[in-house]
């Protein structure tokens, strides 16, 4: 009785190992994760980046914009009172 419960206790201990251990006969199996190929830039370093370029001298000497903003009429809302 006890040289039986010993074998079946062995092949249990040894038949669990299996699923621990890798595959090494026939195909792999395939991971469900893959790498990436190559890192994708993240928003405004991939918006900036796929931007059509400057090529033309008129583009490349522009001024920038001057907005003024002493015509911009603050609306009441928006002002802090004193309490």
């Amino acid at each position: 009785m006890n040289y039986v419960y010993v074998t079946l206790l062995l092949c249990l201990f040894i038949h669990s190992g299996y699923s621990f251990a890798p595959s090494t006969f026939g195909l792999a199996r395939q991971s469900t994760l893959l790498p990436a190929k190559h890192a994708m830039k993240k928003a405004a370093k991939g918006h900036n980046a796929y931007r059509p370029k400057k090529s033309r001298p008129s583009d490349k000497n522009r001024k920038k914009v001057v907005y003024e903003l002493d015509t911009f009429v603050k609306p009441e809302e928006f002002t802090v009172k004193g309490s």
